[in-house]
């Protein structure tokens, strides 16, 4: 085996996976060590192989994290093993040959390559072999990189491709919400943040586009916004200052795009052509350069594929009225309902989300633009099963574009499925009011708050609004009890919960805790009231879970020897036929390889699931007489005698999972419940479920 190159930031993800004995996330290893997530998931490969010659492997669960398989012992010894390695501080070759490709691009003379070798600490033959791999990735823009002996290197080609190649330069190496901070000036200048070799490329990147450029360019696209009649999306805001920063700087060096004529012509037909053209009027005022008509068409390119920053419900109609938009989201929706099983196709938000998506994203692929989505590889690596459903829903739009879609529009549409894939219908019942702050525009919105809405009973989600333009005076006017963002928002007079898009479990802890924090006293709110008809059914939907919760309560004594035994058993006594034995069996056996489910400290763990192969809610406890062990989030072995065994249908109405739901809570609220199963007092046990769904139904029925 090959030896592995321990370099300093190896070293920190290293100490971070050490000393985290639960599940913790790629985002999350990324900030704590100030890198990108692209970079954390690129330094894993060189970190699995270190790892694996020491005896250690890298326990990944989809949707939740990883983490060190490892005892305790060999945990310390791993952290002496990092503390004495001697690390290297140096540029990855991928740091060096984007440092050369931002060097190059906006050369407007050869580049010598002793120049390069004195930036980079290098030798002439390590900057030869980087410039070997740069040429596959100049070739990809249509451009050439040119070598000449004696007079240095240089890239030769159109100015459009130029452009392109240094905007997506700058994507693939900043994170939209670091390209956000640096529009916000946020960007932090700690000596330890300036020290670091990831930070330095950043800086020297962001060195492509001027600050004092900017903070005009601000004031004048709100200008545009408020000709067009909407604000664009934070990520659509950014990518436009980024293209107007850059044509700005470029056409002062004498560098300028030319386009089609009759491509311009057609163009020029859109109304976003109008506030294009006064927008670059503007421009050549404020900068005093000359703005022609081909840089307007670039222009009007970026406003047409923009998309505005929406909310769930505004504007919606309006979307509906483009037919052949409807029949594109329409198809798409049959063939994931296909895919997964499950009926989505009356669901009127996801079908208007689509049509909205897909109006600027077809403008964007029809006009060749590059679609760019921030959590792509967070989807590939957390959600491929969603992205597998996406690519077979992606076919409708390739077939009517007659191209092959980009993976990361087909992760907006993923984006777009997955919030209503697995989505219960509620009807809502709001204690706090939220706005939700993303960057991303209304598909990661939609996600996010859709995500929220269905993990919190008490949260209303108001609006979508921007992340770095905060209107307090709505903010206000709406009632908005906190603010739920996906970055940090440093100017906000209300709390802000900063997650990450996709809602990962932390979130949701950190989203519990902090409402316990600063809002211990909901505010009186205007009670909303359901129609009758609603609540009678609501209210018999609660009397129908809780009666089956009631019927198919059970209690049990066994003795086997491992998960696969008590599943089996479970499994043959709670279903009839053979065939759902098998189901539940094998659902059970599923939701178990995604982690069970162990309470600390309790000798207790949840066996549960939902599964096709049952009709009504089953809950119950197995008493175990021999013990099985169980890893805790310590890494430490746990005796288990209790199992609680919740079973619920496939197509549960949400109501009937609140049913189960309210009872799994007596595990942690009420121990003398737990104990009562424990002395397998099952007609006590029972009573007290009794006591605790009376009070629920009170409660719900008022």
């Amino acid at each position: 085996m090959k030896k592995i190159k321990m370099t300093t930031r190896k070293k920190e993800i290293l100490n971070r996976l050490c000393s985290e004995y639960d599940y913790i996330t790629i985002s999350n290893i990324a900030q704590d060590v100030d890198v990108s997530s692209r970079t954390v998931l690129r330094e894993l490969e060189g970190i699995d192989e270190w790892l694996e010659a020491e005896g250690v492997y890298l326990d990944k669960k989809t949707g939740v994290g990883i983490r060190l398989s490892c005892s305790l012992q060999k945990r310390e010894e791993l952290m002496e093993l990092i503390d004495h390695a001697n690390s290297i501080k140096t540029f990855t070759p991928l740091e060096r040959q984007t440092i050369i490709a931002s060097e190059l691009l906006q050369a407007n003379q050869p580049i010598k390559l002793y120049y390069l070798t004195k930036i980079l600490n290098v030798s002439e033959g390590t900057i030869s072999n980087d410039l070997d791999k740069l040429e596959e990735w100049v070739n990809v823009y249509n451009l050439n990189l040119i070598r000449k002996p004696g007079l240095g290197v240089y890239i030769e080609g159109r100015e459009k491709h130029k452009r392109r190649a240094i905007i997506n330069l700058i994507y693939e190496n900043v994170e939209e919400k670091q390209l956000l901070n640096f529009v916000q000036e946020n960007i932090t200048k700690s000596p330890e943040v300036l020290g670091s070799i990831e930070i330095k490329t950043r800086n020297r990147l962001l060195n492509l586009i001027d600050k004092e450029t900017i903070r005009k360019l601000e004031e004048l696209i709100y200008a545009a916004e408020e000709e067009m009649g909407y604000k664009l999306a934070d990520s659509a805001y950014v990518g436009l200052i980024v293209h107007l920063a850059l044509a700005i700087k470029r056409i002062k060096n004498n560098e300028k795009v030319v386009m089609d004529k009759e491509f311009l012509q057609e163009l020029s037909k859109n109304p976003e052509f109008i506030t294009a053209r006064k927008l670059s009027f503007d421009i050549s005022d404020f900068f005093n350069i000359d703005i022609h008509e081909d840089e307007i068409g670039y222009i009007t390119m970026h406003l047409m594929g923009s998309k505005n920053r929406g909310n769930v419900t505004k504007n919606d109609k309006a979307a509906i009225g483009n037919f052949e938009l409807v029949k594109l989201a329409r198809e798409m929706i049959k063939i994931a309902e296909a895919e997964t099983g499950s009926f989505i196709g009356n669901n009127e938000k996801l079908l208007m989300g689509l049509v909205n998506h897909l109006e600027p994203a077809i403008k964007r692929l029809k006009m060749k633009m590059d679609i760019r989505n921030p959590l792509l590889q967070e989807i590939k690596t957390l959600y491929p099963y969603l992205l597998e459903i996406s690519s077979r829903c992606a076919k409708v739009l390739e077939d009517y574009l007659g191209m092959k879609l980009p993976e990361s529009e087909i992760a907006y549409i993923a984006m777009h499925l997955g919030t209503v894939i697995e989505k219960k219908e509620i009807i809502p019942q709001p204690r706090y009011r939220v706005a939700v702050a993303c960057p991303s525009g209304i598909g990661t919105s939609k996600l996010l708050a859709t995500r929220i809405e269905r993990e919190y009973d008490n949260i209303q989600v108001v609006d979508v609004i921007s992340s770095i333009r905060l209107e307090e005076s709505w903010l206000k006017q709406e009632e908005i009890d906190f603010i739920i963002s996906t970055i940090s928002i440093e100017n906000s007079s209300m709390p802000v919960i900063v997650v990450n898009p996709l809602l990962l479990k932390e979130d949701k802890e950190h989203i519990h805790e902090t409402i316990k924090k600063i809002l211990t006293k909901p505010k009186e709110k205007k009670k909303e009231t359901l129609k009758l008809k609603d609540k009678l059914l609501q209210i018999h939907n609660y009397s129908e879970g809780i009666i089956q919760v009631l019927d198919n309560f059970f209690l049990e004594t066994l003795k086997v020897d491992g998960i696969e035994e008590l599943i089996d058993i479970v499994s043959s006594r709670n279903v009839n036929e053979e065939i759902n034995q098998k189901k539940l069996k094998r659902d059970l056996l599923s939701r178990e390889e995604k982690g069970g489910t162990l309470i600390s400290d309790k000798g207790l763990s949840l066996l549960h699931c939902r599964s096709a192969s049952v009709e009504e809610l089953h809950f119950g406890a197995v008493r175990l007489t021999n013990p099985l062990s169980y890893f805790n989030s310590r890494g430490k072995k746990e005796a288990i005698n209790l199992v609680v065994v919740m079973i619920a249908p496939e197509n549960s109405k949400q109501a009937h999972l609140e049913v189960i739901s309210e009872v799994s809570k007596m595990i942690i609220d009420k121990p003398n419940f737990v104990e009562l199963l424990r002395e397998n007092l099952k007609d006590e046990a029972y009573l007290e479920i009794s006591n605790c769904l009376n009070d629920f139904y009170k409660h719900k029925s008022n």
